[in-house]
């Protein structure tokens, strides 16, 4: 067994990464959730029924949130694969959980902003 303390940035990598997968894991959850407050909303139900009051900005909304998630997954992943061999990699793991982060939030507002 390794009972050697880890290394300096060892330790810190564990935790991005863990962080890292913790997004990727609630990413499509949170997505879930946002879209039922939209199709729960009445301005929504009378767009489909009725085609009253749909927002034009609708589009524009729902691609945002469509590129935010995509994004989010693919700095989730980003982070996951990136290697720590180096002092980079470490700091490019944690701008890139952080910018998923943001672009998990980014599409949930998104989607709740279309309701």
């Amino acid at each position: 067994m390794n009972d050697a303390p880890p290394l300096h940035g060892q330790d810190t990598d564990r935790r991005w990464r863990r962080r890292a997968r913790i997004g990727l894991l609630t990413l499509f959850p949170t997505a879930v959730v946002a879209w039922l407050s939209v199709l729960m909303s009445e301005r929504f139900a009378r767009c489909i029924s009725y085609r009253e009051e749909c927002v034009v900005g609708y589009n524009i909304l729902a691609g945002v949130a469509w590129y935010a998630f995509w994004g989010s997954a693919a700095a989730g992943v980003a982070a996951m694969v990136v290697t720590s061999s180096a002092d980079w990699a470490r700091r490019s793991r944690k701008s890139l959980v952080l910018t998923q982060l943001m672009l998990q939030i980014t599409a949930a507002t998104a989607i709740v902003a279309q309701a």
